[in-house]
């Protein structure tokens, strides 16, 4: 597998890295912001923009969920409740779909692991921060050389609500 890292500078806001998920719908609209800037920004995805038939999100959020799956635990578990609020918040652009085993939405083909049925499975991190200042990693992972992880950051925007202003620490493509 090719691994492709570039390192992002960016500036560092708030001063703790401890994860603090947000309750009810301050998380869901983290949640719903983070994957529509994901889902629509390709130069940070590296997928195109309308290139899944469904996204497929796990049901739990991880602390550094932008890193490799090797380096994650448990896990946190996303409110039913806040997974409503996120399907219906990106109903407008995209198909989604909370699942709790990533191994239902998995296929080998030609000893290569994928997501089945043109689709992405997103593993979100938990939001680590704290006031109207938080990081949460991602990772979408298309097929055994198509993945992606980056954290992003997030503001809580007066009037605009919670906000993704840009990509915090290092990407990486496979």
């Amino acid at each position: 597998m090719v691994m492709m890292v570039v390192a992002m500078a960016a500036g560092c806001r708030g001063s703790s890295t401890e994860a603090t998920v947000p309750a009810g719908a301050a998380a869901a609209d983290i949640y719903a912001e983070v994957l529509h800037r994901y889902l629509t920004t390709p130069a940070e995805s590296s997928f195109p923009t309308d290139a899944f038939l469904m996204v497929y999100v796990l049901d739990r959020s991880f602390p550094g969920g932008g890193e490799s799956e090797e380096k994650r635990g448990a896990g946190l578990s996303i409110p039913v409740d806040t997974q409503r609020r996120v399907v219906s918040a990106l109903a407008s652009t995209s198909r989604v779909s909370f699942i709790s085993d990533r191994r239902s939405v998995i296929v080998e083909r030609n000893a290569c692991a994928q997501v089945k049925g043109q689709a992405i499975l997103v593993t979100l991190g938990s939001p680590a921060g704290a006031g109207d200042v938080v990081r949460v990693g991602i990772n979408g992972f298309v097929a055994c050389h198509g993945a992606t992880w980056l954290t992003y950051l997030v503001e809580s925007v007066p009037g605009a609500g919670w906000r993704v202003t840009g990509v915090e620490g290092h990407r990486a493509a496979a």
